[in-house]
């Protein structure tokens, strides 16, 4: 899946704050008989409710899911670091690094791209890329037709899923003839309870029961015919043979040999394991010779090639049988599989396959903060592994940490031993790195993913399925990654060259040949990684064909997913490139349906975010989308009640979040609480109103002596503070804020 990436998610960073003439007494004899001034909003978020084509303002930038805001016309394009500052010199083109060919069959990926002098533009004359699409007639532009609900869509049924997986109480299924008779049952949308009960023989339990105890109850057992000191065997009725293995004087296995070929069917219902999942032995041949039942311990053996059981093997508890049964699990149901490593890596802290198949769960998921640790585990466990280091430096970038994700790929270079794929995938990962952060190096981006395709492309020759889907996936994130950093960086000929390298990347996804599932995972990300490029220049490609196209790709996998925990991973994807359709809309200047695709983009987001563990962008992000959509009601429909039930959503994901004062937003955050404040008070949850209102304020006079917000902004502030504290009677604090609100609109303080 393609990496999240750290960015400066500014609220609206293209709004100037506009002066609010705010008259407010100085004098108590002033608030007698007077009504109470109208709460007002900070003019940038004022101007959120206004149709762009009517606003005089520059059209806002909001937040970039894939990298911090750069300016995104030719005005703003200014020469690169190193290149001459004669006015007459050519800024950087876009392609200046290109990479080499590698084969024919992938030439199509790689092609050069010619540039072309600058043409230069009437003024005012809107930019539009080649590939860009004319717009629709009127302005209805909203994302979604009549075949597409406005929300995300509703679970698929469960499909059928291998008859070793349980069903609820009450479900019934009938066995294939001679297999065991689990039923079949649907995949459960929250963790579930592994059913833990280690199985015995006649009061022996492995692991458990000591060789006295034993020989205590079956009277001594007969030398085993290997002369092994360890072992010994019973002749215990109805079965032909018992035989048990022991270690440090202790009961290791039970081997029960029938008397006579037995339907495994049958043999589970008569221990009562026909509810578990099972796990199937194969020898080299392919054929079934053993199915296992991890939660007993419990593996019945098998007349190779056929469900005739030959004996019973108990035990104890072995972490390997919940590992293979969740390699076989993991994409069909990850709920389960997720409960099976847990208990694996319970049993045995230091499993090493256990750990690695759930950091790739827990990296699937987001769940970023419990990838860390896994993916700390891994590398303690085995130093030298390339797979866990680059697994964890993805995760540094996904918690915007990158610097130490640069530092342990540089490790990883330097260790000698990386094949042309691993030196790939860690130029891929600079290139991430090079994008994340408050200060993105575009052109060293570029350098790298460049790089990447170089290394990479050749191995599309391999033979090896898996080596490239491998492959596959990075050259699609390389080349995105290249289209979005020219179109964030300062380059010539974006609308020229950028498209090209949309079209080399729909290129790397036309020509996988796996399954269909697995191309519209790619064609997901496809989308996905477009509408980035679309949100960091409007002279990039228009988003509305990606967004209609992305939404198509979830629809058809919708139908194929039964895992409702692989479903929400799928709808996080797509509210991440809806949320890059709503900045591309808007840099482009245009409203129209902003709060339909809002509401459509929000659904997925919380539907996808629900077994997440959002880092504080992402918790930033998401509630940005939540607070747009509130205030939207309150501005455009003045309708309060349903404001702040978005604004309820949104304060949990902005309280406490210290990516806020990192990327320099706290006047911001202050001014968004000061603006809900408003529509709590008009639903009368005045406590809330209040106690946002003063939130809000203190985070603003935190900003201006930071010198981030002009201090004559805190006017606002305080004379909502002002007229709710003399609505409530308060008169001493409403003079107070009233002074306050009199003093900051004097004061003219400006930034520095």
């Amino acid at each position: 899946m393609a990496t999240l990436r750290s960015s400066t998610m500014r609220l609206i960073l293209s709004f100037p704050l506009a002066a609010v003439a705010w008259a407010a007494a100085s004098h108590a004899d002033d608030l007698e008989g007077k009504p109470s001034e109208p709460l007002r909003v900070p003019g940038w978020i004022e101007s959120i409710g206004q149709p762009l084509e009517e606003s005089t303002e520059a059209p806002p930038t909001v937040t970039q899911v894939s990298g911090a805001n750069d300016a995104a016309d030719d005005s703003a394009l200014v020469p690169a670091v190193g290149v001459e500052s004669d006015p007459t010199a050519n800024r950087p083109v876009a392609d200046w690094q290109q990479p080499a060919a590698p084969s024919p069959s992938t030439a199509p990926l790689t092609a050069p791209i010619i540039p072309t002098a600058t043409q230069t533009k009437p003024a005012g004359q809107p930019k539009q890329s080649p590939s860009a699409q004319p717009a629709p007639s009127g302005s209805v532009r909203r994302w979604i037709s009549d075949r597409f609900a406005s929300a995300p869509p509703a679970a698929a049924p469960a499909a059928a899923v291998p008859a070793s997986t349980p069903a609820p109480a009450g479900t019934e299924q009938a066995a294939p003839s001679g297999g065991v008779t689990a039923p079949i049952a649907a995949t459960p949308d929250e963790m579930p309870t592994l059913s833990i009960d280690p199985a015995s023989f006649r009061g022996a339990y492995p692991g458990r029961t000591s060789r006295t105890e034993l020989e205590a109850t079956w009277g001594k057992g007969e030398p085993s015919e290997d002369g092994d000191p360890n072992s010994a065997f019973w002749k215990l009725e109805p079965f032909e043979r018992v035989e048990v293995t022991f270690a440090d004087d202790k009961v290791a296995a039970i081997g029960i040999k029938l008397a006579a070929p037995m339907p495994l069917a049958d043999l589970a219902r008569q221990l009562e394991i026909t509810d578990l999942r099972t796990v199937t032995i194969m020898n080299d041949e392919g054929k079934d010779i053993g199915e296992v039942f991890p939660e007993r311990g419990v593996i019945l053996s098998l007349e190779p090639g056929t469900k005739e059981a030959n004996a019973i093997l108990i035990e104890p508890l072995d972490p390997e049988a919940f590992v293979l049964r969740a390699e076989g699990e993991i994409d069909s149901c990850s709920a389960y599989a997720t409960a099976d490593l847990k208990h694996a890596i319970e049993i045995d802290p230091q499993h090493l396959r256990a750990h690695q198949l759930l950091l790739t769960i827990a990296c699937d998921q987001g769940q970023w903060n419990t990838a860390l640790k896994l993916a700390q585990a891994a590398t303690r466990l085995a130093p030298d592994a390339t797979w866990a280091s680059l697994k964890l430096a993805r995760i540094l970038l996904a918690l915007d940490r990158p610097a130490e994700a640069r530092e342990l790929i540089a490790k990883v270079e330097t260790s000698g031993e990386t094949s042309p794929l691993i030196a790939a995938q860690c130029q891929r990962l600079l290139g991430r790195a090079a994008l994340a952060g408050n200060k993105p190096d575009h052109r060293a981006a570029v350098e790298y993913f460049t790089e990447s395709i170089r290394l990479a492309a050749p191995l599309l020759a391999k033979k090896s399925p898996a080596l490239q889907a491998a492959v596959r996936e990075l050259l699609l994130d390389a080349h995105l990654g290249t289209a979005l950093a020219i179109a964030k960086g300062t380059w010539q000929q974006k609308s020229r060259v950028i498209p090209k390298w949309i079209v080399r990347a729909e290129g790397v996804v036309k020509e996988f040949t796996g399954s269909d599932f697995e191309r519209r995972v790619l064609e997901l990300q496809l989308c996905r990684g477009a509408l980035a490029v679309a949100a960091g220049s409007s002279e990039s490609i228009e988003p509305l064909p990606w967004v209609k196209r992305l939404l198509e790709v979830r629809d058809a996998m919708g139908e194929t997913m039964a895992d409702p925990w692989r479903r929400r991973q799928i709808d996080w994807e797509v509210g991440q490139a809806l949320a890059d359709a709503l900045a591309a809309a808007q840099v482009r200047g245009d409203a129209s349906d902003m709060l339909d695709n809002a509401t459509l983009t929000a659904a997925y987001l919380e539907r996808g975010a629900e077994h997440r563990e959002l880092a504080g962008q992402e918790r930033k992000q998401v509630g940005d989308i939540l607070f747009r959509i509130g205030i939207l009601h309150s501005l455009q429909r003045g309708d309060h009640a349903t404001a702040v039930t978005w604004f309820d959503r949104t304060i949990p994901l902005w309280n406490e979040n210290e990516r806020f004062e990192a990327d320099g937003d706290l006047g911001r955050l202050g001014e968004s609480y000061v603006s809900m404040a408003i529509s709590y008070w008009q639903v009368d949850r005045r406590d809330d109103a209040l106690e946002l209102g003063r939130r809000g304020v203190d985070l603003m006079v935190k900003a201006v002596d930071a010198g981030q917000l002009e201090e004559r902004a805190l006017a606002v502030a305080y004379g909502n503070l002002s007229t709710m504290y003399a609505e409530q009677g308060d008169d001493e604090r409403s003079r107070n804020y009233a002074e306050m609100a009199t003093r900051a609109e004097a004061s003219g303080t400006t930034l520095r």
